[in-house]
């Protein structure tokens, strides 16, 4: 979960960074499972960081920032 969470918003896969993770502390593999729920992990961190950001955005669906979004 650690290497997950450092790793998630470089620019490389983060499937190869759990991959990494496994072979430098040589883990068995861990399955689709583990996978999921780490990456679950991540987007939950991500909604709890932004919360007022998304907030904004769905009681004001038509802002600048929302069309910036789509676009």
């Amino acid at each position: 979960g650690i290497i997950q969470g450092l790793t998630e918003f470089l620019p490389i896969s983060s499937t190869g960074h759990l991959y990494l993770g496994r072979h430098l502390f040589q883990l068995d593999e861990a399955g689709l499972f583990l996978d999921t729920m780490l990456h679950i992990g991540t987007l939950l961190a991500v909604f709890i960081y932004y919360k007022k950001e998304f907030i904004y955005l769905i009681k004001n669906p038509f802002s600048k920032l929302m069309l910036l979004l789509i676009v």
